[in-house]
C-alpha cells in the first residue's frame, strides 16, 4: 500500500514545494491605508520588514490610526497569502508536468 513508489512521489512533492517556498523570504509586499499615511511591508514569510507612519498621524485619533494599521496589515497579509498560493501552485504544476 505504501511502497517505495509512494515514498518517492512524496519526496518529489516535498522538494518541489521547498523549492517554490525558498524564494519567499526575498519577496517584499506592501500594504497601505489612509492614502499612504500607514505603510507596512512584509516578506513572503509574513515577517515584518518595514512600518512607516506619516508625520500627519500626530493629529489623528488613536482609533483611526488603529484602523489604518489594521487595514494596511490585512492588505499586506492578503498579498503574501496570494503570493504563497501562486508559488505552491507553480511548484506543483512543474512537478506534474515533469512526470
Amino acid at each position: 500500500m505504501f511502497g517505495p513508489e509512494l515514498l518517492q512521489q512524496l519526496m518529489q512533492l516535498k522538494s518541489a514545494t521547498d523549492s517554490g517556498m525558498s524564494k519567499l523570504p526575498g519577496v517584499i509586499v506592501e500594504g497601505s491605508s489612509g492614502n499612504g499615511l500607514v505603510k507596512i511591508k512584509l516578506d513572503g514569510t509574513y515577517a515584518l520588514k518595514e512600518l512607516k507612519l506619516a508625520t500627519d498621524i500626530k493629529h489623528m485619533e488613536l482609533e483611526d490610526l488603529e484602523d489604518f494599521l489594521s487595514l494596511a496589515l490585512k492588505q499586506a497579509i492578503d498579498e503574501v497569502t496570494v503570493l504563497r498560493e501562486k508559488e505552491l501552485a507553480s511548484a506543483l504544476t512543474d512537478l506534474i508536468q515533469n512526470r
